[in-house]
């Protein structure tokens, strides 16, 4: 009979993981005031009689540990421009400035941009026309470009094209609002 307590005392005391396999909430207070006394034991060891310094506050010493440890870190490069524009969607919204004057082509182009700005849209198609049924030539595209570079100097146009990539060949130019900062 004594073989069959030893063994549960054995049993007892296995540790899995290093924690100790308790039968009751008594061997639990017993096992946790014992490894706490331990520990405060092995503290008052390593601890040597020139640490009697104050402590010094955790942000002080925080900054401390970082100047030492970590190099500065540099923002990162802004996206290129070109780049940026090729995750832009097709042209959400046109507008048709055919049979417009300059002025009126000038304010409609201008609330045109606004609202869709205020509406949240990315990419815009403004159609001026190439100009040929003009008897003085195109007007509404160096309005309209006029218009935009005063928008973008504004940031709310980020960017913009003429569709045929030269304005002459152009009857349209895509605006780019700029929904975002840098």
């Amino acid at each position: 009979m004594t073989n069959k307590n030893i063994r549960k005392n054995k049993q007892k005391l296995k540790r899995k993981n290093d924690l100790p396999k308790l039968a009751s909430d008594k061997d639990f207070l017993s096992a946790f005031l014992r490894d706490e006394q331990e520990a405060s034991a092995d503290k008052t060891a390593e601890q040597a009689p020139a640490d009697t310094e104050p402590e010094a506050d955790f942000s002080t010493l925080l900054e401390a540990f970082l100047k030492q440890n970590c190099p500065p870190r540099h923002a990162p490069k802004p996206m290129p421009l070109k780049r940026r524009l090729k995750r832009y969607p097709p042209p959400e919204a046109d507008l048709d400035l055919h049979g417009f004057t300059a002025i009126g082509a000038r304010v409609k182009t201008r609330s045109f941009i606004s609202n869709a700005h205020v509406q949240g849209f990315f990419t815009l198609r403004i159609i001026v026309g190439k100009g040929l049924h003009s008897e003085g030539g195109p007007v509404l595209p160096h309005v309209v470009e006029d218009l935009l570079k005063e928008m973008k100097k504004e940031n709310i146009v980020l960017a913009y094209e003429w569709e045929g990539r030269k304005k002459s060949k152009s009857g349209s130019v895509l605006v780019y609002l700029k929904r975002f900062d840098d």
